[in-house]
C-alpha cells in the first residue's frame, strides 16, 4: 500500500486522538525513516526521543528477537532474567531503589502518585507540580498537568496544587498538613525545554526534607542519557526519592518505570498495584539491551558532543529568529520569534523530521547514535528552512 491508502484506512479504522500527518512510515534504520511511497526522512525528534537508539538497532533487535524465542508472557505471579537485569542496571546508574515496571510514562507516574500518597499517610493526599509540566494523559497524571489537557475531563483527582516552575517561595507557601509530595521534570519536556537553576531543585529536595514529603523526578523525557547524564536529576545534585521512566527506556519498545528508595518500595504489598504484561520478558529485554549499549558505546558523552555541535552550528548560522537555545546533551529546545509557517511541513517536503512544542519552540532529540554527516545534512536542511 502507498502512502494515501494507508491514510485512508487509518481515518476509516482507527480514532482520530492523533494529530497525524498524513504520512505512514515503514522502514527506519539508524536516524533515517523511509514511507510508504519510498521517501527518505532524517529523525531528529526520534519517536517523541523514545527511538534514542535509532531505527531497529541491532543489539535491542537481537535482544528482542532472542528473548521472544525463549519466552514471551507468563505474567508477573514468576520473575525472569531480563527483568532483573533491566531494574539491576537502572539501578547501577541511580540511587538505591527497587523497580515497578510497566509500558508507559503515564503508568510510571500513576504508580509513583499512588506511593507518594500510601507514604504519606491517613489525610495527606496532595501533590505539588508545575505549570508548563506535562505528565501524562491518565487521570491521575491529568490531574498534575496543565489546565489546557484536561478540558472535558472535570473534575480532576482532587489535591493538586500548581506552583511556578523555579519559585521555590511559591512551593513552600503551597506546602500544608495535606501535602504528600512534589513531582518535577528535571528539565519540562512539553512545556518548551526549560532548564531550572541548581538551587531550585536542591531547595525542593530540602523542603521534601523538612516537611516529609516524597520527591518524585519525572524522567520519561530526559532519561537514560538523553541529556549527557544517566538522569537529568544528576546535573543538580540531588537524588529522589521516586523517579519514573518510559521513553527511550525501551529503545521503541514499551518500557517504563517507576524507582523508589526501598523504604518507599516496601509498601507496595502485593495487591497495592499492579500491571498485568509491565516488564514483560520480551520488553524488559529491549530495555536492558538499551542500558548495555549506552554503557558499552559511551554515548553519555555522544549525547553532549554532539548536542554542542548542533548549538554551534546554530550560533554559526545567525538566524534572526532563534532567540533561545536550552536543554542538556541531545534534549534541545530552539525558541523562535517569529515563528515561520508551516515550519513543520517545510521541514517535512525537505526529508526532515522535528517537533514544535508550545507554539513556537523547536524540539529536537535526535538518536544518541545519529552519525556526524546525517546529522549534519539534518541541520542544513532546518537552517535552510527557518532562513
Amino acid at each position: 500500500m502507498n502512502n494515501q491508502q494507508i491514510v485512508n484506512g487509518t481515518k476509516q479504522y482507527l480514532i482520530g486522538n492523533y494529530g497525524r500527518l498524513p504520512v505512514a512510515m515503514v522502514r527506519g534504520s539508524g536516524a533515517t525513516l523511509w514511507d510508504a511511497d519510498g521517501k527518505e526522512y532524517i529523525d531528529l525528534f526520534a519517536g517523541f526521543g523514545a527511538g534514542g537508539l535509532g531505527h531497529c538497532h541491532r543489539k535491542v533487535v537481537q535482544a528482542i528477537r532472542d528473548q521472544a524465542a525463549e519466552l514471551m508472557c507468563v505474567g508477573n505471579l514468576f520473575t525472569w532474567p531480563s527483568q532483573v537485569e533491566l531494574a539491576e542496571r537502572i539501578v547501577r546508574h541511580s540511587f538505591d531503589s527497587r523497580a515497578f515496571f510497566c509500558h508507559s510514562g503515564a503508568e510510571a507516574n500513576e504508580a509513583a502518585l499512588k506511593l507518594a500518597r500510601l507514604a504519606a499517610g491517613e489525610g495527606r493526599y496532595k501533590i505539588i507540580s508545575f505549570h508548563n509540566c506535562f505528565h501524562g494523559r491518565t487521570m491521575g497524571a491529568l490531574s498534575l498537568t496543565p489546565e489546557k489537557y484536561q478540558k472535558g475531563f472535570e473534575p480532576m483527582l482532587a489535591g493538586n496544587v500548581k506552583c511556578d516552575y523555579g519559585d521555590l517561595d511559591g512551593v513552600a507557601k503551597a506546602i500544608d498538613a495535606e501535602t504528600a509530595g512534589v513531582i518535577v521534570e528535571p528539565i519540562q519536556g512539553e512545556g518548551g525545554v526549560h532548564v531550572p537553576e541548581a538551587a531550585f531543585l536542591q531547595g525542593l529536595r530540602k523542603l521534601c526534607d523538612q516537611h516529609n514529603l516524597t520527591l518524585i523526578c519525572d524522567e520519561v523525557w530526559t532519561a537514560p542519557a538523553r541529556t549527557g547524564q544517566w538522569f537529568a536529576y544528576q546535573h543538580f545534585g540531588i537524588e529522589p526519592d521516586i523517579m519514573t521512566l518510559g521513553k527511550l527506556a525501551g529503545g521503541g519498545v514499551p518500557v517504563a518505570a517507576c524507582m523508589a528508595k526501598p523504604a518507599l518500595a516496601d509498601k507496595l504489598v502485593p495487591g497495592t498495584h499492579g500491571c498485568t504484561l509491565g516488564g514483560n520478558p520480551v520488553c524488559a529485554a529491549a530495555g536492558a539491551a538499551v542500558f548495555k549499549t549506552i554503557e558499552e558505546d559511551n554515548l553519555l558523552q555522544a549525547a553532549i558532543d554532539k548536542g554542542q555541535h548542533i548549538r554551534q552550528r546554530l550560533a554559526d548560522a545567525k538566524l534572526p529568529a532563534v532567540k533561545d537555545i536550552r536543554g542538556h546533551g541531545l534534549m534541545l529546545g530552539i525558541e523562535l520569534d517569529p515563528m515561520p509557517e508551516n515550519l513543520l511541513t517545510a521541514c517535512m517536503d525537505k526529508g526532515l523530521l522535528i517537533n514544535v512544542t508550545q507554539g513556537n519552540v523547536v524540539r529536537l532529540a535526535p538518536p544518541l547514535t545519529i552519525v556526524p554527516d546525517v546529522l549534519d545534512k539534518g541541520l542544513d536542511t532546518l537552517i535552510a528552512c527557518l532562513r
